[in-house]
């Protein structure tokens, strides 16, 4: 899979450089033949390697511009945010229901 991140690099630093020419994951999947999962993680994988890959609801694209980097970043953190709830609603379920069975 390293050697697709390193040619997913390249085609989105050649090709879609700006949001207004972000490539959607579909059509990345397509060109690269792997599924959604496998290029989320691959697109995870650059960025923890320092690969500058922006991202919003348009798709992906390479930029070195903070204001890009900065606006996915933001979206990043409200992701985690989001996951933060939902893992404590369901730590909260998951306590009711041992307490429950506990009492019966």
């Amino acid at each position: 899979m390293a050697e697709v991140g390193k040619d997913i690099t390249e085609y989105l630093k050649e090709f879609h450089t700006t949001e207004g020419k972000a490539i959607k994951a579909r059509e990345l999947c397509v060109l690269f033949n792997v599924h959604e999962k496998q290029l989320r993680n691959i697109v995870s994988d650059l960025r923890q390697n320092g690969e500058a890959i922006c991202s919003s609801t348009y798709g992906y694209w390479y930029s070195r511009d903070p204001d890009d980097i900065s606006t996915t970043l933001s979206r990043l953190v409200g992701q985690v945010d989001n996951m933060q709830k939902v893992i404590a609603g369901l730590n909260r379920i998951l306590q009711e229901v041992q307490d429950e069975q506990k009492e019966s």
